[in-house]
């Protein structure tokens, strides 16, 4: 019986790692600048995670849901809830920080990212500042290179294949914050798009405060 989005919506706050280790989420990012917005979580259908065992050897049939901001949704039976909702920025000219600290909802999302990178500063004891950087004019690597240089003291995801990080060829990335205990951790799970099975889990690591690979 499919998992309704309730369920999984509350499964996802709760355990984080291990939901998005078993299931691909999506997301559709508000056009709307950074700051506390609604989404809606829905059952999206079949698509593929890797195995325990054998990782992305041994893909297994899961579920997969969508996460998109209610100003675009139309009708549909998906789970509403309250997130900080981070702007995607065109270029680093028109980047702006927004503040993940120990108020508002405890959930975090974005668009997708496919060349963009994402960047983490930690701000005092548990709040941290992000933003999320399109490309403009230049590829995905140097702009993770340019931010690199640049925030010498932030965690810096993007498109690159070292590290853990992302190759925007072959892949996009759903990225979730969860504020535990007064304390945010930020996910990156790894997609692949592709027919029959879309956007099956490639891998998923935290990536804030510390960098540990889920699956």
């Amino acid at each position: 019986m499919p998992i309704t989005p309730a369920i999984a919506y509350n499964t996802l706050v709760a355990n984080p790692g291990d939901f998005l280790r078993r299931y691909p989420v999506r997301i559709f990012g508000a056009t709307a600048a950074s700051g506390v917005a609604m989404y809606v979580m829905d059952n999206r259908g079949q698509s593929r995670r890797p195995g325990s065992v054998l990782g992305t050897l041994n893909m297994h049939t899961t579920e997969s849901f969508d996460v998109r901001s209610a100003a675009i949704v139309f009708g549909g039976n998906g789970h509403p809830f309250s997130a900080h909702s981070v702007h995607m920025d065109v270029g680093t000219g028109a980047m702006g920080f927004y503040r993940l600290d120990g108020t508002g909802p405890n959930i975090m999302v974005t668009g997708q990212l496919s060349g963009c990178s994402f960047v983490m500063m930690p701000v005092g004891a548990n709040d941290v500042d992000v933003a999320h950087i399109k490309p403009h004019q230049i590829t995905g690597k140097t702009l993770h290179d340019n931010l690199s240089n640049t925030f010498a003291n932030a965690v810096i995801y993007g498109d690159s294949k070292d590290g853990g990080f992302y190759d925007s060829d072959t892949r996009v990335v759903s990225i979730v914050g969860v504020r535990f205990a007064g304390q945010w951790r930020i996910y990156a799970q790894k997609q692949k798009p592709g027919t029959g099975y879309d956007y099956s889990i490639k891998s998923v690591y935290q990536i804030y405060p510390t960098k540990e690979k889920i699956s």
